[in-house]
């Protein structure tokens, strides 16, 4: 697997378009390719106020358009204009329980917001496209040196889950999220598959993969009903934190684990086409905690007082899987992987973050300082 010294190499001065730039992931993306020295080119919805993305926005693009992934108008006029070498789709709905109260909306933009990218770039490079552009844009696809390298980031829920005990699904398992969160990002799945077979099956022009990640934990994550925010949540208000489903057990992993395993596979992707196809992004079965045991970790960390309340009675009203893994085993052999951070740094580099938000919230320019430089020694450690 290629350390950030090579992804350096790989990526100085190189274009990447990122969907989904202003989210969680996204910003720790934009900080991870601007250290290494990478071209970023972000399409997304304006960041929330208070975001991580909005407290560090003025370091992080200066080419970015503020639009909804489902506006193909906008999104392929954006891509004309940047041509990418890599294009990360990140866009999405990323909430289990929003998909509850919001399914329609998040079909919508799951499924529909990847068949508006795989549109955006055919209309891009003219693949299958019937129309000619006046500006004699026809001819783009037979211009590209090299392959556009591309990853469509799904997730861990995508596969048929019965909830087995020590099952770790694999790549060749079915597909077929239970829940409309989980069910939309298997249709994504299919959406890319789809397209890949139809308009991007000439590898010196495409290539394309999908990767899916499980759960990842980092500082400056706010989004709602997720256990690390709401930890968080609870020192700043100084309220007793209740944990539902304590005994729920789950896999977790930093936030630049899977980001740095995602720039491994379109590099090596955009060397060779054997690389590209569908991969899990999760720990080993020794980073699987309860809920329980997640909390009293990042507690620990932040050296907080906080008091907290276990459900001890799991929620039933929506069904939320109380076992899921990954089998890593193709990332292993295909890239040599290996894990990157442990846990004890997870928890301590999350806790450190979020503590910083805490103490900075009213002065953007220090913690923007002072999170970068942050980060960027963690960087120096890999």
């Amino acid at each position: 697997m290629l350390n950030l010294r090579k992804l350096k190499k790989f990526y100085k001065n190189k274009k990447v378009l990122i969907t989904g730039h202003t989210g969680f992931k996204g910003t720790y993306m934009c900080v991870l390719l601007n250290y290494l020295g990478a071209r970023v080119y972000g399409y997304a919805l304006k960041p929330e106020k208070g975001s991580l993305y909005d407290l560090l926005a003025s370091l992080l693009v200066k080419n970015e358009v503020f639009a909804d992934i489902r506006d193909e108008k906008k999104l392929t006029s954006f891509m004309k204009k940047v041509k990418p070498d890599y294009i990360i789709h990140m866009a999405a709905q990323p909430l289990v329980l929003r998909g509850y109260e919001e399914p329609a909306y998040t079909y919508d933009v799951n499924v529909l917001g990847t068949v508006r990218l795989m549109e955006a770039i055919r209309k891009t490079y003219n693949v299958g496209v019937k129309h000619r552009e006046p500006n004699g844009e026809a001819n783009r696809r037979g211009e590209l040196r090299e392959p556009v390298s591309i990853l469509n980031v799904t997730t861990d829920k995508v596969y048929e889950n019965n909830d087995l005990s020590n099952y770790a699904f694999k790549e060749c398992d079915k597909l077929c999220g239970r829940d409309p969160y989980a069910n939309s990002k298997s249709c994504s799945e299919l959406v890319t598959y789809a397209y890949k077979k139809s308009f991007f099956s000439d590898e010196k022009y495409f290539r394309i993969s999908t990767a899916r990640a499980g759960n990842v934990i980092g500082g400056g994550d706010l989004n709602e009903n997720r256990i690390i925010p709401d930890c968080y949540r609870a020192i700043k208000n100084r309220k007793a934190m209740l944990v539902r489903n304590p005994k729920s057990i789950r896999p977790y992993q930093y936030v630049l684990e899977p980001l740095i395993i995602y720039l491994n596979i379109l590099a090596y992707q955009k060397k060779n086409v054997k690389y590209a196809g569908s991969y899990n992004i999760g720990p080993d079965k020794k980073a699987c905690l309860t809920t329980r045991e997640l909390v009293e970790k990042f507690f620990e960390a932040a050296a907080s007082p906080i008091r907290v309340i276990y459900n001890r009675q799991k929620t039933t009203a929506r069904h939320e899987a109380s076992f899921l893994r990954l089998d890593n085993k193709l990332i292993k052999k295909t890239f040599g992987y290996k894990e990157i951070f442990k846990m004890k740094d997870t928890m301590r580099y999350t806790a450190d973050i979020y503590l910083l938000m805490l103490k900075e919230q009213h002065n953007k320019k220090v913690f923007t300082t002072k999170f970068i430089d942050y980060i960027y020694k963690i960087f120096d450690k890999i």
